[in-house]
């Protein structure tokens, strides 16, 4: 059995999506018959996390150390890298190493690990274009990538971008796995008469206003699932007053509590602005999530979606504008069995299977 590391060089706050990949990834990669080892800088509740994804008990092949980044008031990589060392010291020789952090590279090239890196955007667009901290994300970015043993895209457009970007004269081969999720349930929660919903982060990149204030228009109401307070109330600044009295939230909660306040929904939001860097090439996870649950999806229209073969469950919009989204919403959507289908070819389970292939 192959000894892998997964270096997650962050605090666990159990709130993040990119945990859930992280877990979710280790899990299945685990559940596929890899000796995993997860390292986070500290924080990490194997029983509540695993009790979130409804889960009772980790596979027998995986395993989680927690490191720290602290020494009193101060916090650094520098620190965590230190502690690493140490810990290193003491275990047996990793086959592999498995990361999804610019800042996990150079620990692993210091510890001569091989690594893995899977890439989910790209972090060199962004920061402002041209200022420095572009330039150094740049830099950091390119190192990473030519020093990994593997790469890994969630998508083919985000790998060809990343070729184009970095290794335009001599495109390196990606292996291209999206996200995943969980079992799809047994008959669809969609209803045609219900809300809207959204489900994730409200963060302004997601363009979510534009999804919004269409659907004041069609005359539906939307919940939102997800964010802080101090989230909300930013996003309710953005909005029209009917936009806001149109709307029911409800914070953010644990994978395992989505299902049930998905029931009853007539499709899923997932807007996104693809301007932005982190949505240029952005898989939203909230896809996945939506589509085991039966529900019909209106998407942003993003180049990662064109590789991934969605069918007519999945409606995309063209254009970034409260109009475009408009005449998508105003549409009947499909039943959700479709979706189903497609999300029973995209489990959690079959990405560790998928990643075991390309591991060995």
């Amino acid at each position: 059995m192959p000894r892998l590391l997964y270096l997650y060089p962050e605090e666990w706050t159990g709130r993040r999506a990119r945990e859930v990949h992280t877990l979710e990834t280790c899990l299945s990669m685990a559940d596929a018959g890899i000796s995993v080892t997860l390292v986070t800088a500290g924080r990490f509740d194997q029983q509540r996390a695993l009790s979130a994804l409804k889960r009772d008990e980790a596979p027998a092949g995986f395993s989680v150390v927690n490191l720290s980044r602290k020494i009193g008031p101060i916090r650094s990589a520098a620190i965590f890298g230190w502690q690493f060392s140490l810990w290193l010291r003491t275990q047996q020789p990793f086959d592999i190493g498995f990361i999804i952090h610019l800042k996990a590279a150079p620990i692993l090239q210091r510890a001569a690990i091989p690594y893995v890196w899977e890439a989910h955007e790209i972090f060199a667009e962004t920061p402002e274009p041209g200022s420095r901290a572009a330039n150094e994300i740049h830099q950091r970015e390119h190192a990473t990538l030519r020093h990994a043993v593997k790469l890994i895209a969630t998508s083919q457009a985000l790998a060809d971008a990343l070729n184009q970007r970095y290794f335009p004269t001599a495109p390196q081969p990606f292996f291209i796995v999206p996200h995943g999720c969980a079992p799809p349930i047994i008959e669809s929660l969609a209803d045609p008469r219900g809300p809207f919903v959204y489900a994730g982060s409200i963060a302004a990149w997601k363009g979510l206003p534009l999804a919004l204030e269409a659907a004041v228009r069609v005359e539906v109401l939307v919940n939102i699932i997800g964010g802080t307070s101090e989230e909300w109330v930013r996003l309710q600044a953005q909005l029209s007053q009917a936009a806001r009295e149109n709307i029911k939230w409800l914070p953010r909660v644990t994978p395992g509590k989505l299902l049930e306040l998905m029931r009853g929904a007539r499709a899923g939001l997932c807007p996104t602005l693809p301007e932005t860097g982190s949505g240029r090439y952005s898989l939203p996870m909230k896809i996945f999530d939506y589509a085991r649950c039966g529900l019909p999806v209106a998407t942003t229209d993003l180049p990662s979606l064109r590789s991934l073969d969605v069918g007519d469950w999945c409606r995309r919009v063209a254009r970034p504008d409260a109009s475009a989204w408009e005449e998508a919403l105003k549409q009947p959507f499909p039943k959700g069995e479709e979706a189903r289908d497609w999300a029973i070819l995209h489990t959690w389970r079959k990405r560790g299977e998928k990643l075991r292939e390309i591991l060995s």
